[in-house]
């Protein structure tokens, strides 16, 4: 009898080991155990199944009164077998003249059990037919089963176990490699463990494979090796002599699919991160019992479905899986073929989002590319040793997204890497060139960027190319602004605006508008400039939504508003461009609005904001974003005004804090009411403001998702900064309205 209450099944590892990351899962589980007859898991290998089973039957077992049967399939070598090993779990014998499998009907017919099926999918047909007459004689019984592939039962509901989440994997990951070595944990420490975890797909068992190596390798050493060694390292306590690597079990799934459904596993090899089933067409081909293999793989745990917004469906092979299929591949010769055409589709395909990036339902464009990111990566790595051209237009298809993300300086590493190699056609090279302009006006590197634009305006006008050559004019216009050459700048805005106004492309003709105002601006008309903004806000208000157009025709009246002391249209424009950027995802990359912000804060006089926003601003300006030079002026008297407000050793507490703050913490700091004095970071005056509602400080932990400890740290500086010493005077703050 097993003990009420506690882990039991077939996984050795279970109670000597720590259950990580799946407790509201078991929850899930029990509970679709007491309203289904069978309930099945399935999953990929090393998923975590036995383990997950193991805990629920734990969970459970005390309500079944004639308790829960464990029942190892693993070893099972046979269909003939099963009814035997089954019978020899609940003590059932045979009798004289009778079937074993009638035993087992009249064993179970009216007992209240738990029946735990651990590893069907090699004895599916005859264990699927056994499971289907149990449990239609024997209403009170329950059946937890685990498999790669569903039983086909009636009425059977299955539960996918999904890879772990990022901190669960981090955890386990930590957990088991504390069993064998010392880690510090220091912060690189921890960005090396999530990079192994990322590499694995968060797959429990590869995970622990990869920990148990901390005790012979360091972590730059197990990245480095993860490649090679991880598949055929030995398991912890394998379930079978057939399955001792990770290797092995996969290919025991692959070996049970046809070969068509072999190909296709091989061929989805070249994706990497998520796809769809238009790419996967592409790059397979389409044909007759496409969708059928398709099926077969689900259904064999080799290939997850993952659910998308508006009903779409993506697709995603763990990393063990695909380097299986990847090995695969490559045997079968096809490998070039099949990465020419994964290439020429998101080729294809991203170049299409990027150019609908600026227009209506940009938001989508963008949230399709970053879903595209990994694979046109993937595909331009490929090219860049068979064919740098299309590697260098893989790359230019993302720069705009990653100029939004505020990558820049990764952006052009890539494109200025692509560019040394081989000779581009001469539309790519010039497509390139714009790419590196734009990215050279967000660092800063304006000179640079005027003569890049200029090699790239000559390249568009010989195709020729007009529209290429406005975009071009739009460009080299920016840049030439923030180097003072304020004429040419609006001459080649003007130029630019003429071309897409006669093209009749209102969106692109919005864009030259702002870049026109930036002219106007930075030669300090402040009305012409004011005049050419609302202009491009009048070209694309009226129709659907074209957030990063609109963001920057914002940000541009924020400015006006500032230049006017309009405080009032300032802070409505910066909440507008906020609002365009959270559509975006891009309150992180995005700079310009932080600027804006320290501007409002400034006129404001809200010094505390200024230093906690210019310490965010300049800590993305890290990865490329410089100050505009339009702004810098404002900018740099705003923060010497606030640091000589506050002295320097509060100024410089309220820029770590700056620095280390969330972006949703930066937009309550940005528009926090002027007549707020609060010195309290927006985390502080949260965290004050529930405790003076009576609230302990676990419970705010609760509320807020945050730990324990990191309330009452921020406990300690609440009291600091209010100059008080106990928490009563801090509910007293909150409650008597001194929190403002």
């Amino acid at each position: 009898m097993q003990q009420l209450g506690q882990p039991v099944g077939t996984d050795p590892q279970v109670g000597l080991t720590r259950f990580v990351g799946r407790d509201s899962e078991v929850d899930g589980v029990a509970h679709l155990l007491s309203t289904t007859p069978l309930v099945t898991l399935v999953g990929p290998p090393g998923v975590g199944k036995t383990r997950l089973a193991a805990e629920v039957a734990g969970r459970v077992a005390d309500q079944f009164a004639a308790g829960l049967v464990p029942v190892p399939l693993a070893t099972v070598t046979t269909g003939e077998d099963v009814a035997a090993t089954v019978a020899a779990a609940l003590r059932v014998r045979q009798g004289p003249g009778t079937q074993l499998a009638d035993a087992l009907v009249a064993a179970t017919r009216d007992e209240q059990r738990l029946l735990l099926l651990d590893g069907c999918e090699h004895v599916l047909d005859t264990l699927a037919a056994l499971v289907h007459r149990l449990l239609a004689t024997a209403p009170q019984l329950r059946v937890l089963a685990t498999s790669r592939v569903p039983l086909g039962v009636p009425g059977e509901r299955l539960h996918q176990i999904r890879p772990l989440a990022p901190d669960a994997a981090a955890d386990l990951f930590l957990d088991r490699a504390s069993l064998v070595t010392e880690l510090v944990l220091d912060e690189r420490t921890r960005q090396r463990i999530d990079q192994v975890c990322d590499f694995v797909g968060h797959l429990p068992l590869a995970i622990e494979i990869a920990a148990r190596q901390t005790r012979v390798l360091a972590l730059p050493a197990l990245l480095d090796r993860l490649r090679t060694a991880l598949q055929h390292s030995p398991l912890p306590m394998p379930t079978s002599p057939e399955h001792t690597t990770l290797a092995a079990t996969i290919d025991w799934s692959c070996q049970r699919l046809s070969g068509a459904q072999q190909r296709l596993l091989a061929d989805l090899s070249v994706f990497a991160g998520s796809f769809d089933l238009a790419a996967i067409a592409a790059v397979a081909g389409e044909r007759d019992g496409l969708l059928a293999d398709l099926t077969a793989l689900l259904d064999h745990s080799l290939l997850l479905s993952e659910p998308a917004a508006a009903g779409e469906l993506s697709y995603r092979l763990l990393e063990p899986i695909r380097q299986h299929a990847a090995a695969r591949l490559t045997q079968t010769g096809c490998s070039q073929q099949i990465r020419w055409a994964h290439a020429h589709y998101f080729l294809e395909a991203a170049g299409a989002e990027a150019r609908g990036l600026m227009g209506p339902g940009g938001q989508e464009c963008f949230a399709r590319l970053q879903h595209m990111e990994a694979n046109v990566l993937a595909a331009a790595g490929w090219a860049r040793g068979t064919c740098s051209d299309l590697a260098l237009r893989l790359v230019t298809c993302l720069v705009g997204y990653w100029e939004h993300r505020g990558q820049m300086n990764a952006a052009r590493d890539r494109v200025e890497a692509l560019l040394e190699v081989g000779m581009p056609a001469p539309r790519t090279r010039a497509e390139a060139l714009l790419a590196l302009c734009r990215l050279g006006y967000r660092q800063g590197r304006y000179r640079q960027a005027v003569a890049e634009a200029q090699a790239a305006l000559v390249l568009m006008r010989s195709l020729p190319d007009q529209d290429g050559a406005a975009r071009v004019l739009r460009a080299l216009s920016q840049v030439a602004a923030a180097c003072g050459d304020v004429p040419r700048a609006a001459a080649c805005a003007e130029e630019s605006v003429a071309v897409f106004a006669e093209r009749g492309d209102r969106h692109a003709h919005a864009w030259s508008l702002t870049v026109l105002a930036y002219a106007h601006l930075c030669s300090g008309d402040i009305d012409a400039g004011a005049t050419a903004q609302a202009a491009a806000l009048r070209l694309v208000e009226p129709a659907e939504p074209a957030p990063a157009l609109t963001r920057r025709t914002r940000v541009g009246m924020s400015y006006v508003a500032a230049r006017r002391g309009d405080l009032v249209a300032h802070r409505r424009h910066l909440a507008g461009t906020i609002a365009d950027l959270r559509l975006l995802d891009g309150l992180d990359g995005e700079s310009e609005w932080l600027w804006s912000a320290v501007c409002l804060a400034s006129s404001e006089h809200r010094p505390r904001a200024v230093l906690r926003l210019a310490a965010a601003g300049a800590r993305r300006a890290r990865r490329g974003t410089a100050l505009p030079p339009l702004v810098d002026g404002i900018v740099r008297a705003a923060i010497a005004d606030a640091e000589g407000a506050l002295g320097p050793q509060v100024a410089a507490e309220l820029r770590t804090e700056g620095a280390g703050m969330a972006a949703e913490e930066l937009v309550t700091e940005a528009l926090r009411p002027a007549s707020t004095s609060s010195p309290l970071s927006p985390r502080e005056h949260e965290i004050a403001m529930l405790t003076g509602t009576g609230l302990t400080n676990a419970e705010i932990a609760q509320q807020l998702v945050i730990s324990r400890r990191t309330v009452e740290t921020h406990q300690e500086h609440i009291r600091a900064k209010l100059g008080v010493t106990s928490r009563q005077a801090v509910i007293a703050w909150a409650l008597t309205g001194e929190s403002g």
